[in-house]
Order: C-alpha cells, then structure tokens, then sequence
C-alpha cells in the first residue's frame, strides 16, 4: 500500500530554518548556563524552545501533521516566535538592569 500526499510537495523556506536554528542554539546556552545560573539558563531555554518551537511549526510537515490550515500556522508560528523574541528581550534587559546598579570593588 502506497501513501500519496493529497497537496503538492512545498519548500521549508530560510526562516523557519533560520528560527528553528536560533532556537536549538538558544537551548544548548541556556543549558550549559543552567550550571551558573537556574534562572537564567532556564529563562533562555524557554526562549530558545519557543523560537524552536515557531521554526517547526511553520514547516509544510507540520501542517501536515497536526492538520493545520495556513491562517492556523501562521498565527501558531507567529505565537510562539513573538514568545521567544519576547523572553530574549526580557533576558537581556533584567541583565543589563542588574549590571547598572552594581559597583565595582577594587
């Protein structure tokens, strides 16, 4: 018995690769920055499985799968990288904040 795809084979395309890119490397840091950090290697983690997350599902294979329409995909998509991108920028503003206010010792 033989599968026939119901819709004509689509490219990936360079963004979600892109994201999902980021993202893999957004979770290795925040795993190898668990040991110094909990907090912040968890809070980037989160963010690059977000972003992992928005690559994967904008993939023609995971509109197939989870039986997504195009509008659903996108908005999908888009959830999960604005959530990412949202968490990064939160990330670094906390950091940049809490190195503000120290003082250097000499």
């Amino acid at each position: 018995m033989s599968t026939v795809s119901k819709s004509p084979q689509r490219s990936v395309g360079f963004l979600p690769v892109v994201v999902a890119a980021l993202g893999v490397v957004l979770l290795g840091y925040g795993a190898l920055a668990f040991a110094s950090s909990p907090l912040g290697g968890a809070w980037l983690g989160l963010a690059g499985l977000c972003l992992l997350l928005s690559g994967v599902v904008a993939t023609p294979w995971a509109a197939d799968r989870f039986d997504l329409t195009p509008a659903q995909q996108r908005t999908t998509a888009l959830v999960f990288g604005v959530g990412g991108a949202a968490l990064l920028a939160l990330f670094v503003l906390v950091n940049v904040a809490s190195f503000e206010g120290g003082s250097s010792s000499s």
